[in-house]
Formats: structure tokens, sequence, C-alpha cells
């Protein structure tokens, strides 16, 4: 029924036109060259779309990797592509709804009017858990793909044989083979996928549902990955997980998370790494000492701790409870006093009342965390919560995402006011048109956070400079280069 209403929507209100990519970066342009699609004799052109989280952009990649190896080139005009893959989200209701929207209109790039589309490709999260409805609804779409056959990808567009439909049956996709990747951020930036699933079971969370139980990616594996991208130029690697803390406790023999970035320091030697996605109660002494002593180490780190008030965290299954969360965050600032810390909240929690949420609030308003995502909750069968009762109606849950956004706007305008005049490390991503960098220091990750504006420098993307802070707004700054 959803994905009926969804089509509905769209047919009335859509209209077809070109469109933004959801993936950092650009693809480069070249020539139509045609082909025979099924046999794959001279270069065909390929156009992808990837929604949702970096994961899931590292599984674009790895995907794009395969495809370009096997003769394909990628291209931004959807109109040229006789092979369109679109990477879902399943993991709440918008990024759900974005997803069909998305496939309805690639679908009309198969329509000789709009576009020379042999084959539409879908692939993600959205498919993983609901193939079967997606497959009676969407007959559009050519080839379906379950999470487990990322790394089949080539073999599978390629066939004209294969059924359709998605093979379910199989863990999600781990790069353990360290196959190839079609970088689509900036050349300078990539994000490092070191495990897949998870094992805490919150209540509000589709996660283990789509992707099972959380399993790490082997040591050496990561190592070479990151290796062969430092030696391709790489400044910056942001290591991902739904929770980095769980890293290694599945492997045999096991291994953590201190001693995955001991390895990748020596070894590898990147410029940055960053950490993301950690839980609080995995955050140890090792670590926060690890950090604070190795200047490739980001002094950054994000830490969901989704709300503070003890009812609401114990309903959603979290682990921590409020005395335990101040007090691992005043671990974390007394071992590492310059950290920049990002978190994420979730309001409208069934049952959450008025006051519930104004203690949210205040937390927020003590400013122990300089960036903030805040979220409204979704719904979502197959978790505990979506029986809990009473559910909070759409216009509060979204009142109060609007409140808690804007008090963190203030600790955002405040952190940033306080780095004027500070000398800091910048990475440029990109230059204007009028000469100024766009670049980032230690303290904002890519995408989620914000930037700072370098003033004309001779400086190019990919490099790092020395910069006093010489201005900021709510959640930019400005810079001079020293």
């Amino acid at each position: 029924m959803f994905l009926r209403l969804v089509r509905k929507f769209w047919l009335k209100v859509q209209h077809f036109g070109n469109r933004n990519f959801h993936f950092k970066g650009s693809f480069p342009e070249g020539p139509l060259i045609e082909t025979d699609l099924e046999k794959m004799v001279i270069m065909a052109k390929i156009a992808v779309t990837s929604l949702g989280c970096a994961k899931n952009l590292v599984d674009t990649e790895i995907m794009l990797g395969q495809l370009t190896e096997a003769g394909w080139e990628v291209t931004s005009e959807f109109q040229a592509a006789e092979l369109i893959l679109v990477n879902t989200c399943g993991f709440i209701g918008p990024a759900k709804e974005e997803s069909i929207n998305e496939i309805l209109k690639m679908a009309e790039y198969k329509k000789p009017e709009h576009g020379s589309c042999r084959k539409l490709v879908v692939a993600g999260c959205l498919v993983q858990r609901y193939a079967a409805d997606l497959i009676r609804e969407l007959p559009e779409v050519d080839l379906w793909l379950g999470l487990g056959q990322i790394g089949e990808i080539a073999n599978l567009v390629k066939g004209s044989g294969q059924p359709k439909g998605p093979d379910l049956t199989a863990p999600p996709f781990l790069n353990e083979a360290n196959l190839p990747r079609w970088q689509a951020t900036l050349k300078h930036t990539t994000f490092i996928k070191i495990a897949e699933g998870c094992s805490h079971n919150c209540a509000y969370c589709a996660i283990p549902i789509i992707k099972g139980k959380f399993r790490s990616v082997g040591p050496d594996s990561i190592i070479d990955e990151v290796k062969r991208m430092v030696d391709q130029g790489v400044k910056e690697f942001n290591l991902i997980a739904q929770d980095l803390t769980m890293y290694g406790r599945d492997l045999e023999p096991k291994a953590n998370l201190e001693g995955l970035l001991e390895k990748l320091v020596i070894q590898a030697k990147p410029s940055w790494i960053r950490l993301l996605y950690a839980y609080p109660s995995g955050i140890d002494l090792g670590l926060l000492k690890l950090i604070a002593g190795e200047p490739s180490i980001c002094s950054y780190l994000d830490l969901p701790v989704q709300h503070i008030n003890g009812r609401i965290l114990k309903l959603m299954n979290r682990t921590e409870n409020p005395e335990r969360l101040r007090e691992k965050i005043a671990l974390i600032k007394e071992n590492v006093p310059e950290i920049v810390l990002r978190t994420t909240l979730i309001v409208g929690f069934p049952s959450e009342t008025e006051a519930e949420f104004e203690e949210l609030v205040d937390f927020i308003g003590e400013g122990l965390f300089q960036h903030a995502g805040v979220f409204a909750y979704s719904r979502e069968e197959g978790t505990k919560s979506f029986s809990f009762r009473p559910q909070i109606g759409a216009k509060v849950k979204e009142r109060r995402r609007e409140i808690l956004l804007k008090e963190q706007e203030k600790i955002s305008k405040q952190f940033l006011a306080g780095q004027i005049g500070k000398k800091t490390v910048v990475l440029i991503d990109k230059i204007l048109p009028d000469g100024r960098g766009v670049c980032r220091s230690s303290a904002f990750a890519p995408e989620v956070d914000g930037v700072i504006y370098l003033e004309q420098t001779g400086h190019q993307p990919g490099e790092f400079v020395n910069a006093r802070i010489t201005g900021s707004d709510t959640y930019n700054l400005t810079a001079k280069a020293e």
C-alpha cells in the first residue's frame, strides 16, 4: 500500500527533468558510445544516483569500480546512460519515499523521448527490506540487487538469463577482497566502511532487520584499502560503521578499534583519520589517549546519544543511562581537551512528554556538542517501538525538532565565534570562481558540518594550508592563509 501511494503521489506532482546527484563530487563527462548492453563488446555509459548514508556511498563506489573495470564509462548525463543504477536507502520513512521517487524518476529515462536507458538496476537497503513489494509495484526495474550481491554487479548486469529478483539470502557485502572503488567523493577525501550491520537492537532502529548482526572487515583488508587510496592521493579517511567501538569483537583472533588505528597510522600513513558513529559506551581511556597523542587522528568524535532522559533511553533500549553518558563525555573532554563532538538526537519518541523533551533541550543547551543532527522519530515496522503507545503526532515531532535545532544553532554560533583569531590547519576541498578556497579543519566532517572559506589562495584542492580564523557565522568560518 505504501508503494502504491507514493507512486500515485509522484505521478500527480512530479515533473520530469534533470536532478542533482545525492553523493558527493561529480562525474567526468565523455562522448556517448553506442553498445550492445548484453555482450558488453564496446564501452557503454552508466549513470548512478546514491541515496542515504556514507555506508551506502561506499557500496556505490565499489559497484562502480567493478563496472568501470568491466568496460563501462561513468557519466553525469542520465539521458546518455544506457545503464542507470539507483542505490537506495530504506532506513526511515522519508528516506524510503525519496528512494521510490528516485526509482520512478530514473525509469523515465527508459522512454525513447527522454533517454537511452536500456537497463534500470536498483540496489541497497530498500531492496533488502521490501523486495517482494518493490518487484510487484515497480515493473520498470530490470534488475534488483540484494545487499549480498554488491560484489557481483558486473556479471549480473551483463547477463540476460538471470532472474530480475534479488538474492536476499547472502549477508551484506563486506569488501574483504579489497575490490576497486570508483571514487565519487572529492578525490582527496573518502569513507572507509570497517564493519556492517549492528547488534545493539535499539528499539527504534531497522538496521539489524535490514543488515543483520555486526560484522567487521578484517584489519588487513582495511589497511590494504587505505594504503592503496593513500597512494592515489587521498588525504582524509573517515572511518564508518554503525558503531566503530564494536570493531573486531566478532573476529578471530579478536581485534579492536584502537589496535586498528595504530596499524593504520604505522602501515598506511594517512594524513587524517576521522572517527564517525562511535557509541559512548564503547569509548575507553586507551582510545582517547591514542586520539590525543596521534596528530593524524582528528580530535573529533561522532557520538550518537539520541536522548538524555533516563526513561526514554531505557525505552529506546540504549546501553547508556544519563549518568554514564555524562561521565563518558567528561572523560573524553578531560583526556582530549580540544576535541570536537558531534551527536545525533531523536525527538518525539513514543510517549516522550514535554518535560522529557525540555530535559533534552536543556542538555543540548549545556554546549557539550559542537555539531548535532536532529531527527523526528520515524515509526518503522518490525522494530520494537512500532507498537509503543502513545505515538507522538507529526506536528508535535516537527515542532520539537525545530526547537532543538534552534538551541543547537546557538551552541554552534558560540563555538565558531570562539575560534576567531586561532591558528589551524585546513584541507582545501575546492576553489570558488572568485578564488576563495572552501576548506575544512579537523573540526568539520565532510558534508554534515560547516566549512571554512579561505581568502584568495594559490593553493589547490587536496592541499593542507596553515590558516588563521578571521570570522564566523552560525555554521561556517572565514580564514586567511598564514
